[in-house]
């Protein structure tokens, strides 16, 4: 050992040795302490002069730990030390006289045979107990690496030239780039205009440069193109900061790079312009000037032509611009530098509300030709028909595929209507029995229109397309549409003559004296136009202070009405203005009962006066004829004359003669029946209304 470490300074090896790659001596920390101190080191180096990895076991009770020194040379110079300590050696010999070399191998092994750490202190340290044998660990280290070889001078010399040319060329390429914090890189190029090694405001300006030619191509609808250019309305670049930071943010270093990579920018700011040049700029378009505007036209169905179905027209566009919005859109296109802009397709013109291919438009259209269709023609003489002449001015579209009908037209129809059928309470022109032709005013018979079941029925046959024959729904009806409503069968009453007449299909039936109401008292019977209301037999008329039974009652105005009078002895004449009914029309038996078997409800009876037509008091009556005596009594001969007269009368109609100035009414259409609506009788009695004729 002392011969290997006596060599240690002169073996050139060891003096070039990388101590850097070596494993080092060990150390120790002890419990009590945190002084490093030296372990006593035993060596075996191999045969060779290959470097020595010293390894070190330390032990600190509870732990191993170990640490590389600096380098070999000190692990070297603490096993010096040790071997030179004669006091030291026969203790360090102790500790490590286990270790054995193994030359043959890379690595060797270093065996301890004790379990306790060894401490080195400078007190003296009593003989220790012989030592424990324990297991000893192995511990492996890898051969040691190649030291590297030692480098020529002339290596030295071109790595340091090289090392050289690289920092002064790297000094160079960094100073170079300097000059790119003032301005842009190479092939830099901004909204296509190459700005390369410029300086912010100088590429501002070479952009506004390229825009110096700028211009507008507007294309409107029926009009010329036109266009405004950069000139008029002072077009420019303002980027403000941009491209300065721009500049600021380059990698100055990619300097060379950039020459052979083009590198381009798209900025999105504006240009920007005067405000007022823009104004007159653009007024000043041909397709800008309102009073040439065309309005649009919505599509629409096509007027009505007779004989022909409706078309849906097509729309028309116009040329009425949005000129708000047309301004808008020119000034951003200007600004960003468009190079065309088309208002049509950018629909700026103010658009139809309604186009041909709208779905709801088509389907009216097809509604209203399925109205067109109506054909109704009005029955009577009323000369009505309804069909597409008078309905297409009734009807449009209704926006949702249907058709709207004017409510106002159709109920003014229905009103037309009404005033042509309906002959309820107003005047009848009769050509009476005596002669001349007589006016019954009001009354309740004739027809009456009930206006709203026709308008509901007209409603769905218009919309349907309906073609037939009508007759109106009546509320209430007459005898005949054409001509007089009352028709060929009627009752004539004359009050002033006290003389009836029945008429059925146009001939006479029965001729007879009668005796109406009271005028003295008040109770008179009406005249007027009414109907039969119906006929019962065997009833009892009551009224106040009163009941008189009847075999035959036929009422037709409320309690005023024909039956027999079996309490009276005479009939015609004046008996009337004193002796009169409380208002009924008093037969005699015979006739009562011919005129109850041959009416039926609905009958007509047109009551009237005829002045002209009073008995004469001094006059003999006709045996046809029965008349009142002057005094307003009859003897049972004139009664007895009476019965047989008017019982001649309804034995032979057509034989019974015609009183003076008489002459045959007109037969009015006999197809026609009657429908007035009927009253139902009592049961077992009636009672009168005052001012019928009872007892009287």
């Amino acid at each position: 050992m002392d011969e290997l470490l006596g060599k240690a300074g002169e073996d050139p090896l060891i003096e070039d040795l990388d101590l850097g790659d070596m494993p080092v001596a060990g150390t120790r920390i002890t419990a009590d302490t945190e002084e490093r101190q030296p372990e006593t080191l035993d060596t075996v180096l191999p045969e060779d002069d290959t470097p020595i990895p010293v390894a070190v076991r330390e032990e600190s009770g509870e732990a191993l730990q170990w640490e590389s020194s600096d380098s070999a040379a000190e692990a070297l110079s603490h096993a010096a030390r040790v071997k030179a300590d004669g006091t030291e050696r026969e203790e360090t010999e102790a500790v490590w006289s286990g270790l054995k070399p193994e030359p043959e191998k890379d690595n060797f092994y270093v065996k301890s045979e004790q379990n306790e750490a060894v401490e080195r202190t400078t007190e003296h340290v009593p003989e220790e107990p012989p030592l424990q044998e324990t297991p000893e660990p192995i511990l492996t280290f890898d051969a040691p690496q190649e030291p590297p070889k030692r480098r020529s001078s002339a290596g030295k010399k071109i790595l340091l030239t090289a090392a050289v040319l690289l920092a002064v060329t790297a000094a160079s390429y960094t100073i170079y780039g300097q000059k790119y914090h003032r301005v842009f890189l190479p092939n830099t190029v901004i909204n296509g205009v190459d700005v390369s090694g410029k300086s912010a405001v100088d590429a501002e300006a070479a952009m506004n440069a390229g825009i110096a030619d700028y211009k507008l191509t507007i294309q409107a609808r029926e009009n010329e193109e036109a266009s405004i250019s950069a000139a008029e309305v002072n077009l420019h670049y303002d980027f403000g900061d941009t491209l300065s930071h721009l500049i600021e943010n380059q990698n100055i270093f990619t300097w060379g790079p950039r020459y052979f990579s083009r590198h381009e920018e798209s900025l999105d700011a504006m240009a920007k312009l005067d405000d007022e040049r823009f104004e007159s700029a653009v007024k000043a378009l041909p397709f800008f000037q309102a009073d040439t505007f065309k309005k649009p036209v919505n599509a629409h169905i096509s007027d009505y032509q007779s004989g022909k179905a409706y078309t849906v027209v097509k729309e028309e566009e116009g040329t009425e611009l949005k000129t708000e919005e047309a301004t808008a859109k020119i000034k951003e296109a200007v600004s960003t530098l468009q190079p065309n802009l088309n208002l049509d397709s950018e629909k700026l013109y103010t658009e139809p509300e309604v186009r041909s291919d709208d779905e709801a438009l088509v389907k009216s259209a097809e509604a209203m030709n399925q109205y067109l269709k109506t054909d109704i023609s009005y029955s009577g003489d009323s000369g009505i028909v309804l069909n597409g002449e008078q309905l297409h001015s009734w009807i449009s579209p209704d926006g949702k595929g249907g058709v709207k009908l004017d409510d106002a037209k159709l109920n003014e129809f229905i009103k037309t209507l009404a005033s042509k059928y309906d002959s309820y309470n107003k005047p009848k022109s009769l050509k009476s029995s005596w002669g001349p032709t007589v006016t019954v005013k009001s009354g309740s018979y004739g027809w009456k229109v009930n206006q709203d079941a026709e308008k509901s029925w007209l409603r769905e046959a218009i919309a349907s397309g309906t073609k037939t024959q009508r007759t109106p729904e009546f509320s209430q009806k007459a005898a005949s549409l054409s001509g007089a409503d009352y028709g060929s069968t009627y009752v004539e009453v004359n009050l002033s003559a006290q003389h009836l007449y029945f008429y059925k299909d146009g001939k006479q039936l029965l001729s007879s004296d009668f005796v109406s109401g009271n005028e003295s008292k008040g109770t008179v019977t009406h005249t007027g136009a009414y109907a039969i209301s119906y006929k019962q037999r065997n009833a009892t008329l009551r009224g106040q202070g009163y009941a008189a039974p009847v075999n035959y009652w036929m009422p037709f105005n409320n309690g005023e009405g024909f039956h027999d009078a079996s309490w009276r002895n005479t009939f015609g004449g004046n008996i009337y203005l004193t002796a009169g009914s409380h208002g009924c029309v008093n037969l005699p038996p015979a006739v009562a009962k011919t005129l109850f078997e041959n009416v039926s409800a609905g009958t007509p009876v047109l009551v009237y006066t005829l002045p002209g037509t009073e008995p004469k008091k001094t006059e003999p009556t006709p045996a046809a004829t029965p008349t009142e005596s002057s005094s307003g009594a009859e003897s049972q001969s004139a009664q007895d004359s009476n019965a047989a007269a008017t019982s001649a009368a309804a034995a032979k109609p057509s034989e019974t003669k015609k009183g003076p100035g008489q002459t045959e009414s007109g037969s009015p259409n006999p197809s026609i029946s009657t429908g007035a609506p009927q009253n139902k009788p009592g049961t077992g009695s009636v009672q009168p209304a005052p001012g019928e004729g009872g007892s009287n």
